[in-house]
């Protein structure tokens, strides 16, 4: 099957699963190494917590935020967030609320005055969903997704976890505007799935993805907790789960993974980023860590360490940072996450006296693509394997030292440059290179060669490429 690059949709480097491995020495006994990657490697980064909350509590009904669980998501022109909040606890986790905040530009948020639910005496809330209205379960733990395959009747759905006399199941309800919901009326999975669960519909693959609380051993308190992975046609069916982010023996073994934070790299064709909060038991602390998958199934860890990790004592994160479900656009060039950082430690909260930190939602900013690049400290160069071309633009995400310069060549599939798309004929790019289109001999159209197969052949001096696409200008 050949590789295919779809206009519009950018490759990033969460791998080399893209790149040409070349040859050292050719089966042929070729004495130059063949297309080979040199001086290159992938780098990561972290998103920069920003210093005040956008979401915090105002209301008797959000009194408290325990555990940073919410969902947020551009739709249609505004951003809508879904989050969990609590005014007692005394049923724990299945005290919990859903409410609902808007915004214009994801930073300021507002809390719509609705009539959907009561609390006391008010008859306005921002209360969505919760006991009274979903078929009486609490909805810890919810997510919620704006589905395109649905009927306008199910265009938004939430997932969130439920208790009966038969044990723990994972519940669901649908909504025509993400605002007044239907319980479904029965468990759409039963499964133990004791923490945010996250469910979507992948466009990509024409399914619905879902990730669950783990338990390796079957026992919901034995073992370590892992994430667990399943898709479905069918949002109101679901198959057994099975692991797809466990621990292994690099961590320490008082180590879970408690939450899982899956979504779509945003514009990618086949990436998929996760946030995963891990528990280590030792320090009862939340960690907010990074993983890449190139199908929702397989994932890999690209750093060992948290990209949020907890911090001194003393400090407003440090009992660490969770982060809630979602990436957005905030500016040109900028993707925002919310975090809750965390005052208290896991069981803290449990022991008479702890259930005191409020706690709210920040803001965590990092460049567009920029969680991973392909990066040159000096001077390196890659090509890419084989592909048709389509499109008649190449774009780049790039940033580059004083100095340096991004470059691109086309060859054929065999790696020869082709006459006028070489390196020599490339107009190099420096700087802060948010989706610059790179051009050949001071032209930038590659056209007369769509549907041929090419390779990509760069050139990094000083630099990071955080991620390429063809796009079809005409």
């Amino acid at each position: 099957m050949a590789v295919r690059l779809a206009p519009g949709k950018k490759h990033v480097f969460t791998d080399w699963s893209f790149t040409e491995a070349g040859y050292g020495v050719a089966w042929t006994g070729e004495p130059r190494p063949r297309l080979m990657p040199c001086g290159v490697r992938i780098v990561t980064f972290r998103p920069e917590v920003q210093p005040e909350p956008v979401v915090i509590s105002e209301q008797p009904w959000e009194s408290h935020f325990i555990n940073g669980y919410g969902t947020f998501f551009e739709d249609e022109g505004r951003f809508r967030l879904y989050y969990e909040a609590y005014s007692e606890y005394d049923k724990g986790d299945f005290s919990a609320r859903v409410c609902y905040a808007e915004s214009e530009d994801g930073i300021h948020w507002q809390r719509p005055s609705l009539e959907v639910l009561p609390f006391g005496d008010s008859a306005h809330s921002n209360i969505i969903y919760a006991e009274e209205n979903s078929g009486g379960c609490s909805p810890h733990g919810a997510h919620v997704h704006k589905d395109p395959s649905a009927p306008d009747s199910e265009r938004y759905k939430m997932v969130h976890c439920a208790q009966d006399e038969q044990g723990a199941y994972v519940a669901g309800a649908v909504s025509p505007d993400g605002i007044h919901w239907t319980p479904v009326d029965k468990p759409i999975l039963r499964w133990a799935s004791d923490t945010q669960t996250v469910v979507f519909w992948d466009e990509a693959c024409e399914h619905y993805k879902g990730y669950f609380r783990g338990w390796p051993q079957g026992n919901l308190w034995q073992g370590r907790r892992t994430v667990d992975h399943a898709v479905s046609e069918d949002f109101y069916n679901w198959p057994e789960p099975s692991f797809c982010m466990v621990t292994d023996a690099g961590d320490p073994p008082g180590t879970d993974i408690y939450t899982n934070g899956v979504i779509p790299w945003p514009g990618a064709q086949d990436a998929y980023l996760a946030f995963p909060c891990f528990y280590p038991r030792t320090a009862d602390t939340m960690e907010s860590h990074l993983w890449v998958s190139r199908d929702g199934a397989v994932w890999h860890r690209p750093l060992r360490e948290p990209i949020l990790g907890a911090g001194q004592p003393g400090t407003a994160h440090y009992a660490g940072v969770v982060a809630a479900h979602g990436l957005i656009e905030t500016a040109p060039g900028q993707w925002s996450m919310l975090v809750q950082p965390k005052v208290q430690t896991h069981n803290e909260t449990h022991y008479e006296g702890g259930w005191w930190a409020k706690g709210g939602l920040w803001r965590a900013t990092i460049r567009e693509d920029g969680f991973m690049a392909l990066e040159a400290e000096a001077r390196g160069e890659l090509w890419t394997v084989p592909f048709e071309l389509e499109g008649d633009r190449l774009k780049i995400n790039a940033w580059t030292h004083f100095g340096g310069e991004i470059k691109a060549g086309i060859s054929d599939g065999d790696g020869e440059p082709v006459p006028g798309f070489s390196l020599d004929d490339c107009n190099g790019a420096s700087g802060d290179c948010l989706w610059h289109t790179m051009s050949w001999n001071s032209s930038p159209d590659i056209g007369a060669l769509a549907g041929r197969q090419v390779r990509l052949h760069w050139q990094l001096t000083r630099g990071r490429l955080y991620a390429f696409r063809t796009e079809i200008s005409r």
